[in-house]
């Protein structure tokens, strides 16, 4: 498993294909601010449409172009540049996907919208820019992006069985190739994706991934990125943000969290196995991190 693979498994990232929105006419549709660990996607599969986001920023968006919100800023969706009021819709939910309509039955803008779920301590997420925007035309040459943005629409056109639960196992898919479409034409210049790519401080990175519970001190951690011990500590927060002890609790804190909703262990036992020996301190740092405890954490509280 690869470095990138861990973040995903930690960040345990769930997709669901929400809504299929046909639009006709001139429109608008406000969005608020999500809960933090929800980030919407935007398909659009026809027509064309105009985003706009907070300070300003306007985007275009085109048949085969995706957008994903990876911290669920507010943003507006309008037919085209001009303004109109928030605009009244109907749904139908006979299918697999609620459908939502403006206008009349020859849409405009044919869109498929969903959202990704994860941990909101997720580094991963957290390393993300504002929005991320996938054009039509820069789809990865492989084809599989595209392929599985159809295998979405024929989902949510037909009435196939278990069709819910594919929709919302592909969105799952998506998540992976929009990042990885993301990463291929733009990389990252901050935070963890940042800390990977970068040639010295990549194999730190992997080891605070492989091995979070060990106790890392400034000599090794220099030494694996053949740096002096001023050096490595100024270029990992230029790189990070954060210095290399703020990094480790971060890591420690989600794979805890994960622990916490997918395995049977207790909780001395998660707290050993993210580097504390005092399920007391494990405690308090979880708390501070989550705004709960682990036990509530676990319960789902």
């Amino acid at each position: 498993m690869n470095s990138i693979d861990k973040l995903i498994r930690l960040a345990d990232v769930r997709g669901t294909l929400d809504l299929r929105c046909q639009f006709q006419g001139d429109w608008t549709l406000e969005h608020e601010q999500e809960i933090l660990g929800k980030a919407p996607y935007h398909i659009v599969l026809a027509g064309s449409c105009r985003v706009e986001l907070p300070g300003g920023k306007g985007l275009s968006m085109r048949a085969g172009d995706i957008l994903m919100l990876p911290n669920g800023m507010p943003h507006i969706l309008r037919n085209s540049d001009q303004h109109v009021a928030q605009t009244s819709s109907t749904r139908i939910t006979s299918g697999p996907v609620p459908v939502r309509h403006i206008g009349n039955s020859s849409p405009d803008l044919d869109m498929l919208c969903g959202s990704f779920h994860f941990n909101r301590g997720s580094l991963l997420l957290a390393s993300l820019p504002s929005y991320v925007l996938i054009p039509g035309t820069a789809m990865p040459d492989d084809g599989s992006l595209q392929a599985l943005v159809e295998l979405l629409r024929g989902e949510a056109d037909g009435h196939q069985l278990g069709a819910r639960a594919l929709l919302d196992a592909l969105s799952q898919a998506l998540f992976t190739l929009i990042l990885r479409a993301h990463l291929h034409h733009h990389g990252e210049k901050n935070g963890a994706l940042a800390l990977l790519a970068d040639k010295r401080m990549g194999p730190v990175w992997q080891a605070f991934l492989a091995d979070p519970a060990h106790d890392w001190d400034i000599g090794s951690l220099a030494q694996m990125a053949a740096m002096s011990r001023a050096t490595f500590m100024r270029t990992f927060v230029r790189l990070a943000g954060v210095s290399p002890w703020t990094l480790l609790t971060r890591i420690r804190m989600e794979l805890a969290f994960s622990l916490l909703s997918h395995s049977h262990l207790g909780l001395s036992d998660i707290a050993l196995q993210v580097g504390y020996q005092s399920q007391a301190a494990f405690n308090k740092k979880f708390k501070e991190t989550y705004g709960k405890t682990p036990g509530r954490a676990r319960r789902g509280i």
